[in-house]
């Protein structure tokens, strides 16, 4: 019965903590493009924690998945939390969270 109780607090313990690894989020909004035919996009994509406020990393991170989709990066505007999402979103339109 001690066991169960032990378990029981570890998992509740574990949940509560979830909310506060999902808030550490961090995001990079920047701009891509395409030859034949020249396109452009402003876009906003999730980056890893380590890349937030080091547009550097977020370059390195995003050139790579972006390429791979056919788009070149052309730079990283700004890397921000999730209080920064609500007023990209309407820019980014389809490139919002996409890559």
């Amino acid at each position: 019965m001690k066991l169960k109780s032990i378990l029981l607090a570890m998992g509740a313990s574990l949940f509560l903590a979830l909310p506060a690894t999902a808030s550490a989020q961090c995001y990079a909004d920047y701009r891509a493009q395409q030859s034949n035919p020249t396109r452009f996009h402003y876009g906003v994509a999730a980056i890893s924690d380590s890349a937030c406020g080091n547009t550097a990393a977020a370059r390195a991170e995003l050139s790579s998945r972006l390429s791979r989709n056919g788009w070149t990066l052309v730079n990283v505007l700004s890397t921000f939390g999730p209080d920064g999402l609500a007023s990209r979103q309407g820019n980014a339109g389809s490139y919002f969270l996409r890559f």
